[in-house]
């Protein structure tokens, strides 16, 4: 059922349907900025996938310690990571 009023940002992605932001072209020149993103090869898709799937079986894993100062480190170094590698392959 489509959302009543006008269509929110974005809302395109999750069709498959690319918008204003980002590119239909794997060769999109990239800004450090972003301000719009290229496509990404269906070989991209699924590193992107599999990265972050990976990302929450760890995420699940520290859950399992107690929390403190150094399981908080670990975590913000594990949405670190996951950032600066899913920026990389993005780029």
């Amino acid at each position: 059922m489509p959302l009543p009023g006008p269509t929110p940002p974005g809302i395109n992605v999750f069709e498959g349907k690319p918008d204003a932001r980002q590119s239909d072209a794997v060769n999109h020149p990239v800004s450090r900025f972003r301000p719009t993103y290229r496509a990404l090869t269906d070989e991209e898709k699924a590193l992107h996938d599999a990265l972050k799937t990976k990302a929450a079986e760890l995420e699940a894993l520290f859950l399992q310690v107690k929390p403190g100062r150094y399981a908080s480190l670990a975590m913000t170094s594990l949405e670190q990571s996951v950032m600066w590698i899913v920026k990389e392959l993005t780029s």
